[in-house]
C-alpha cells in the first residue's frame, strides 16, 4: 500500500492565482472600454503591460500542477515589469479611464507579488514531487 500525501495549495497562493485571473479579466475589460478614445499608438502603449499580466495569468493556471520555483519567479518578474512603470507614469495620465486602468494594475499587481513571496507560497513551489 502506497502512502500518498496530496497537499492542498496554500490559501495565499490560491489568492494570488485568483488575483492574477481577475487582473487578466480586468485587462480585457479595460482594453475594450478604452479602445475608442485612444489612437493606435495609445492602444499599443496600453496593451504592453496587459500582455505581461496575461502571460502571468497563464502561468498561474499551472500553480496547482507541477510548477516549480521558476514559474513563481517568472510571475514575480513579469508583475514587477508591469507595476514599476505603471507607478512611475501614474501622474502622467490624461484621462480618468487611463488613471483607473493604472490604479487597477497597481492595486491588484502589488498584492500578487507580496503573496508569491510569502513562506507558504515558497514552500509550495519547492515541495517534493
Amino acid at each position: 500500500m502506497t502512502d500518498v500525501h496530496e497537499r492542498a495549495m496554500p490559501r495565499q497562493l490560491r489568492a494570488a492565482q485568483i488575483l492574477l485571473l481577475a487582473l487578466a479579466l480586468a485587462g480585457a475589460v479595460s482594453m475594450l472600454a478604452l479602445s475608442d478614445e485612444l489612437t493606435a499608438y495609445g492602444q499599443g502603449e496600453l496593451m504592453a503591460p496587459w500582455l505581461l499580466v496575461w502571460v502571468s495569468a497563464a502561468l498561474a493556471l499551472t500553480y496547482d500542477g507541477s510548477a516549480r520555483g521558476g514559474v513563481r519567479m517568472t510571475t514575480v518578474v513579469l508583475m514587477a515589469f508591469m507595476v514599476l512603470p505603471t507607478l512611475t507614469r501614474l501622474g502622467e495620465t490624461e484621462s480618468t479611464g487611463l488613471f483607473l486602468d493604472a490604479a487597477v494594475r497597481i492595486l491588484l499587481g502589488v498584492p500578487v507579488i507580496v503573496l508569491l513571496f510569502l513562506p507558504g507560497s515558497t514552500e509550495w513551489f519547492d515541495r517534493e514531487r
